[in-house]
């Protein structure tokens, strides 16, 4: 089942301080699944009219493609650390 990441975590540790943020992604997407329902007849007339070009598949198969990324951030970790001045920042989507 693909399920987008529900909660962002970011991190900062240095030798002087320490810094969390936790961020309530699901809070968010009930606001994004009313703005992909408002932008639905946009898309439809968008895919008709570039159609032609050959545009019409990619506009068309944009959304599924984005959601289907937005879904794969679930787990990810991201661990970049500075060795020079001690400083490790996390990024996480859980």
């Amino acid at each position: 089942m693909m399920c987008p990441p529900s909660i962002l975590r970011v991190r900062v540790h240095n030798q002087r301080w320490h810094f969390g943020l936790w961020l309530p992604l699901f809070l968010i997407w009930p606001f994004v699944l009313v703005f992909g329902l408002v932008l639905w007849p946009i898309l439809l007339v968008s895919t008709a009219v570039f159609w032609g070009k050959g545009w019409g598949k990619l506009v068309l198969l944009g959304g599924p493609a984005l959601l289907g990324l937005l879904c794969a951030m679930r787990g990810l970790n991201v661990e970049v650390k500075q060795p020079s001045e001690e400083t490790l920042i996390l990024v996480s989507f859980r």
